[in-house]
């Protein structure tokens, strides 16, 4: 069956688990940097000529990137140290010391925006697309900070992913779409 359960060994650094290989479909699972949390992976898609990959939690490392080399998508999740610092200094202010740690804590095993812009550029992704946002962008403008300096570091189409993002990439061609709902 296509969506049973099934346990797989977290693969070593620099090495890949085959999860499924039928129809057509490969997809592979790899090591991703996400201490104190273990095991963390990511997930390479392949199909009908297209490739994306789905970081999982992770701070910037090789192995994601030689994983995401060439991929037409990569799908990554990042956290802004610019904003998660004003929610940590606005924690401290009005005495929440648990907000206050946890906003500094996770800076640790998380990647930048900028970070993530430069894994994509590195192993040459088509489209990168940013998911598992940190913090969250209720406020139009958010972004703006979020994003400060991805372009300066990967001239390649950007999307900030949002809850309801769909994602499409037609075998056969290079076309990419994307719909922010």
């Amino acid at each position: 069956l296509w969506l049973s359960a099934h346990a797989f060994r977290e693969p070593a650094a620099g090495e890949i688990t085959v999860i499924l290989d039928r129809d057509g479909l490969r997809v592979t699972m790899f090591k991703v940097d996400h201490p104190p949390i273990v095991p963390a992976v990511g997930y390479r898609f392949e199909y009908g000529g297209r490739s994306l990959v789905v970081s999982g939690d992770t701070k910037k490392s090789a192995n994601l990137e030689r994983n995401a080399s060439g991929v037409d998508l990569l799908v990554h999740e990042a956290l802004s140290p610019e904003l998660m610092g004003v929610i940590q200094r606005a924690a401290e202010v009005s005495g929440n010391a648990a907000v206050a740690k946890i906003a500094s804590d996770v800076l640790d095993y998380h990647a930048s925006p900028v970070e993530v812009a430069e894994i994509a550029a590195s192993a040459h992704v088509g489209h990168l697309l940013y998911y598992h946002v940190v913090p969250p962008m209720p406020i139009p403008g958010l972004s703006t900070i979020f994003l400060n300096g991805v372009q300066d570091v990967f001239d390649g189409p950007i999307t900030l992913g949002r809850d309801g993002t769909s994602i499409s990439l037609p075998s056969g061609s290079d076309e990419i779409r994307i719909l922010n709902k």
